[in-house]
């Protein structure tokens, strides 16, 4: 990389930190900080769930499994947007239906407070670990990208790159400063700006990369056997229907996913949101992998994980790399922000307030914006030390799925169930996990892993929940908390929003798409500098150049049309 592409991560991380200043002076309550006052519009939280959906792990793990297999990483992603959809038809709008301010008061009011204290516990412990592990690898990433000379206070003397845990402190500075000043607004906004970065890069490294292999003919002559076959002996056809529903519970049931449900005006709007989260996951998947596994005619013997970024250095003009890199960031930094917003707003609304019903609005602003600060820091404490479990982190994140993923379930099965009580609940979910535990120790390596997984990710605690909901049939119990649960919904939660709540909407809108707008003109005048100066392959040049044009007229367009609103509205 160089010093341009280290200017462009720079002006990225000040464009994060700009926005979350604007965003704050919004803020005049908790509503505000932590649902948007349930005026963010339904693409708004849509285009926020699409990439809360991403990590680092988009690019690299399974980046890796593109490389390595071709078409099937483009199927296990199209599953998710299929997933998406089921979950929008089912769950969103029974979400969005209740009156409720955040997923742990739903678990309170459905199954009482020590439901919501073992979710809140595990969670803490699974979420906390798991968004560390990502942090780390988006640092790892970075850190590769990125030589220093030798005397740099930030480079590592091993390796001569920035320092690993240099990475994971700017990282998680930037992440929990934006998070704490503008709460879940800024999360939004700051989605819209990653989406932007993101989807521009990839979309660069299409005809980059069919231009470096020679076009999409020698690509598909050169492809390895098997290579456009949807299943693999590593990801059978039984682990794909497993992976669709284990997908349908999480972005039906995850706490991120659920606030943005409830974050939106109606149950319409929540169900819209995940539609196009589903629209998204089914037409985009072929743009990222596809450089990865091109990077495969190029270099069959290079780490499967690395391929994103070896095509990236390969294709990119400097600058760009830098670009990329900000996508990459990007993916991950959406995760974490949306996991620390969304503990905050359960510890603030079902912990604290529930012991302290009369807290004013300005504290508990304060007590969600310090949660988020001891929540961020141990996150980071817990990315600093992954370097020491010996390369361990492959096995959390494996066990964090075994722990995680069960979760989901319960709470999209109490939504619809009138018997399940907390006590199934509970031992449901430890049953599970013994299980699981046994499982994993005992037929690793015997069987597939990932069939492993997700048969203890999925089937296992649906098939205890069924049993305890038969006995509870048989024995003709109602749960008091359905009742409890009904005496919640919300009435109004299909009324069309009233003409406040709609300027509101429209104004988050208009400043989401405004951010959106101002990255691609970013961009544009980076790309228009760097062919200005630079000397590069024809080809490459009518790519970029076409691609700024592009930016510059959107960008044009969007400026003509505010200006003929703000005259029609002075």
């Amino acid at each position: 990389m160089t010093s341009i592409d280290y200017g462009v991560i720079a002006l990225y991380f000040v464009g994060l930190m700009a926005v979350s200043a604007i965003v704050s002076r919004r803020i005049k309550n908790s509503e505000d900080m932590f649902i948007a006052g349930r005026n963010s519009s339904w693409w708004l939280s849509g285009m926020s769930t699409y990439m809360t959906l991403f990590s680092a792990s988009t690019f690299v793990i399974w980046g890796g499994v593109a490389y390595r297999s071709g078409l099937v990483a483009v199927l296990i992603a199209n599953l998710v947007g299929v997933a998406c959809f089921l979950a929008g038809r089912a769950v969103a709008g029974r979400w969005r239906s209740l009156r409720i301010k955040s997923p742990g008061e739903f678990l309170t009011v459905r199954f009482g407070k020590s439901t919501l204290d073992f979710y809140t516990i595990v969670g803490l412990v699974g979420r906390g670990v798991h968004t560390a592990v990502a942090l780390y690898a988006i640092a790892v990433v970075m850190s590769t990208l990125m030589p220093l000379a030798p005397d740099n206070p930030f480079a590592d003397p091993a390796t001569g790159r920035l320092a690993i845990s240099w990475a994971v402190l700017l990282l998680g500075a930037v992440t929990l400063l934006y998070t704490m000043a503008g709460g879940f607004l800024a999360v939004l906004m700051t989605d819209v700006i990653q989406f932007g970065v993101l989807i521009t890069v990839v979309l660069f490294m299409i005809p980059l990369s069919l231009h470096e292999i020679g076009g999409l003919e020698s690509f598909i002559a050169a492809a390895p056997e098997g290579f456009f076959v949807p299943a693999s002996a590593e990801y059978p056809w039984n682990w794909l229907v497993l992976w669709l529903f284990l997908n349908a519970f999480m972005v039906g049931g995850d706490w991120p996913f659920v606030q943005r449900y409830i974050s939106v005006p109606t149950a319409r709007d929540a169900v819209r949101s995940n539609y196009l989260v589903g629209v998204l996951y089914l037409v985009t998947p072929i743009i990222w992998y596809f450089p990865a596994m091109a990077y495969r005619i190029i270099d069959p013997a290079a780490d499967p994980e690395q391929a994103y970024i070896l095509m990236s250095e390969h294709v990119l003009m400097k600058g760009m790399l830098g670009v990329m890199l900000a996508a990459m960031v990007s993916a991950t930094l959406s995760t974490v922000s949306g996991t620390l917003n969304v503990f905050a707003n359960v510890f603030t609304y079902d912990i604290y307030c529930a012991k302290h019903p009369d807290t004013p609005q300005r504290r508990q602003i304060r007590i969600g914006r310090l949660f988020t600060l001891l929540f961020g820091l141990t996150i980071l404490g817990l990315a600093l030390l992954i370097p020491y479990a010996g390369g361990a982190e492959k096995v959390v994140v494996t066990i964090l799925t075994m722990v995680i993923a069960p979760l989901y379930i319960p709470s999209v099965w109490g939504l619809f169930s009138r018997r399940i009580t907390a006590r199934h609940v509970i031992a449901a979910m430890s049953l599970t996990y013994v299980l699981g535990i046994v499982l994993k120790l005992t037929l690793s390596g015997r069987v597939n892993a990932q069939l492993l997984e997700s048969t203890i990710g999925l089937l296992i605690p649906l098939g205890l929940l069924a049993a305890m909901e038969g006995w509870a049939a048989r024995r003709n119990r109602i749960d008091a908390g359905y009742g409890r649960m009904r005496a919640i919904v919300d009435s109004e939660a299909d009324a069309p929003p009233t003409a406040e709540m709609r300027r509101i909407e429209r104004g988050y809108s208009r400043m989401a798409v405004t951010c959106y707008m101002a990255t691609l003109s970013a961009i544009a005048v980076l790309l228009t500098v760097l062919l200005a100066i630079g000397n590069y392959d024809p080809v490459l040049r009518r790519i970029m150049g076409w691609g700024a044009g592009l930016m510059f007229a959107l960008s044009l367009g969007y400026l003509a049309y505010r200006t003929v609103v703000r005259r029609r509205e002075a």
